[in-house]
């Protein structure tokens, strides 16, 4: 009778045993990349990599919640994401697009620190790749104390730590006007232009995290992909219906338009080799929420300096895009690539710019764009007091951006023209720049445009910041 007992128990130990294999391999074989997998109000995880992780989701009310912490295994996390909190914020907002944010994962392994966006259910963890540039001081820092592996050449992490690696230190959520596109000639170096700037924004635009990391001597960008935007669209066009001649030494014109975003610091437990001292490795990451300035719109820009709206039809009354010759950005990023167009005055009136992106697949250099974040985002941490007790992260904000996609998506269409027609009356050359952002499994960088061009012979117009775009004095 013992015996019969004892092989009872065995078999319902293996049918419980097969049940939950079957169960997981189940579960595992509906995982998908690109939607994730829900039971019972629960998202279901399968992170392919190892190491400790922590899940943060950013909330309406500017804070972040961690959701969960854990060890990397062979079973699925499951995860309670309050995204109910996201839809009653959304509810009445009809005027605007808005973007749900993606929980965003941050773990730690012996190979290094990484991020990943929750899209989907199935996610590959991919630790950042550090530049290879030449090690500064080295000679003088410390080395790395026990089971902490080197992040660049200024940190070293904890390789298994088993709590409190990561927290919070600050999270704010910020509205103002930023300069998606713009243009700049310095010096007359231009006798004549035309342009035509174009931004579509509909469903088929999709919202990126972008994360920037002080690793010590430089910033490390990286970005993952988010969610679509829902809401009403815009539709922009400015344009020159005939030439336009500049006639100051520093003639600039910006779009600006109304956005929110998120923009969060993390502290991870880091050990500081210059100063042998323990410390908090900031990482900052940002996230596009909501476009206000939504409708439609034609701007023509006249020959007497001034902007005529041809069309306006407003999403909303209180968002509206605005024309300006001041930039709305704290600077061009100091992570920024830049790129000069040679401009031959022998050649006569020609296009210098003629880039369209418009919606792919994938995240690439011709469906994807950066914007500077603005200058409230800063005020907003100085207040706070972090900038003073974390001076590193001064430097991540000067290099950070927004990162904004086209995807395609049925019966959706965005799209950005930006094209630039001129007589040189010299040789000059139109300066460009490029957000290097790391997407891709295999450490391949893509090359995400800004659309803030500036034309110049290499002479100052006065004293201006070629990144800023402002100039305390200007000389004819």
């Amino acid at each position: 009778m013992l015996g019969r007992k004892r092989v009872l128990v065995m078999l319902l130990i293996t049918i419980i045993g097969v049940s939950i294999v079957s169960l997981v391999v189940a579960i595992t074989w509906r995982l998908s990349e690109e939607e994730p997998l829900r039971i019972f109000g629960y998202d279901v995880y399968k992170f392919e990599g190892s190491g400790h992780y922590a899940i943060f989701y950013p909330m309406p009310d500017g804070t972040i919640k961690l959701l969960k912490t854990g060890k990397i295994g062979i079973f699925p996390t499951f995860v309670k994401v309050p995204r109910n909190a996201w839809l009653k914020e959304y509810a009445n907002r009809e005027n605007t697009l808005k973007a749900m944010p993606t929980p965003i994962v941050i773990f730690v392994n012996d190979k290094g620190l990484g991020i990943a966006s929750l899209k989907g259910s199935k996610v590959k963890l991919k630790e950042l790749e550090i530049p290879e540039i030449s090690k500064i001081t080295t000679a003088s820092a410390h080395s790395c104390p026990k089971d902490y592996i080197p992040e660049g050449y200024r940190y070293c992490i904890p390789k298994n730590p088993e709590r409190n690696w990561i927290r919070v230190i600050t999270s704010k959520t910020v509205t103002e006007k930023i300069s998606f596109l713009g243009l700049r000639i310095d010096n007359h170096v231009l006798k004549d232009i035309d342009f035509d700037m174009r931004l579509f924004l509909s469903e088929a635009t999709y919202s990126h995290w972008t994360a920037g990391i002080d690793v010590g001597p430089v910033t490390l960008t990286t970005t993952k992909f988010g969610e679509s935007f829902k809401g009403k669209g815009l539709k922009l066009e400015y344009t020159t219906p005939r030439e336009v001649n500049p006639q100051s030494s520093m003639w600039s014109r910006y779009v600006n338009l109304d956005v929110k975003y998120v923009v969060t610091v993390y502290g991870v437990l880091a050990y500081d080799r210059y100063t042998g001292k323990y410390t908090e490795m900031p990482l900052i990451l940002t996230y596009p929420l909501e476009i206000l300035t939504t409708g439609s719109y034609k701007i023509y820009e006249t020959p007497d300096g001034s902007q005529k709206y041809v069309e306006s039809k407003p999403g909303s009354t209180f968002y509206t895009p605005s024309i300006t010759r001041e930039p709305h950005y704290l600077e061009i990023p100091g992570s920024a690539d830049s790129e000069r167009i040679l401009i031959n005055q022998g050649d006569g009136r020609g296009l210098i710019i003629d880039e369209w992106l418009n919606e792919s697949w994938h995240l690439s250099s011709e469906s994807s764009f950066s914007i500077p974040i603005g200058p409230a985002a800063v005020k907003a941490l100085e207040k706070e007091g972090v900038l003073k007790k974390y001076p590193q992260v001064r430097r991540i904000l000067n290099s950070i951006s927004l990162t904004i996609g086209f995807h395609k998506t049925a019966n959706q269409r965005s799209m950005l023209i930006y094209r630039l027609q001129a007589t040189p009356r010299e040789d000059c050359y139109a300066l460009r720049y490029y957000q290097k952002l790391d997407v891709a499994e295999d450490y391949n960088k893509v090359k995400v445009p800004m659309f803030l061009v500036t034309v110049t012979n290499g002479k100052s117009p006065g004293f201006c910041d070629p990144r800023t775009g402002l100039c305390t004095t200007s000389t004819g």
